[in-house]
């Protein structure tokens, strides 16, 4: 198979996504451009596909009521704690996105921003923003983290 298309398989998958398949492009010695933008690549062409799964499958979820009344609790307390940060929505989505910690990837994001009705248009580019800002620190991270063991190498 070839190495960049594993790279963005692996960039597909939730809560590795490009978190998990940067570092494994340097360990492979693959081009860390061509690892970057293929594993960008494969986080923002999730994005719509989310959308349209939560559209289809939050109706039918929401019909079990243990689900439904789970799923009102924490409507209730997310939409609470969103209205003092309300000016701030596009800007802390996309913050959430960059951090370049699991669980805060385009899934997330992109699930906060279906929960909070977000225009899909500007959390598409600020989702895409977020995960591009992930990208360069996760790269930045792998390399540094590779150069380190390059030189650790050395002294042994």
């Amino acid at each position: 198979m070839d190495p960049y298309l594993y790279v963005f398989l692996i960039s597909i998958v939730p809560w590795i996504e490009l978190r998990g398949s940067i570092p494994l492009g340097v360990i492979m010695g693959l081009n860390i451009t061509k690892v970057f933008f293929v594993s960008l690549l494969g986080g923002i062409l999730v994005i719509p596909v989310l959308f349209v799964a939560f559209d289809h499958i939050f109706p039918i979820a929401r019909k079990i009521k243990i689900i439904d009344r789970l799923y009102l609790i924490w409507e209730n307390r997310v939409h609470r704690k969103y209205m003092k940060y309300a000016n701030w929505e596009l800007i802390g989505l996309m913050l959430f996105v960059a951090a370049p910690i699991p669980g805060t990837g385009v899934y997330s994001g992109t699930f906060i921003a279906f929960l909070l009705g977000l225009e899909r248009k500007r959390s598409f580019l600020i989702i895409s923003l977020g995960a591009a800002i992930a990208g360069i620190l996760v790269s930045l991270i792998a390399l540094g983290l590779k150069s380190n063991m390059v030189y650790l190498g050395g002294l042994f």
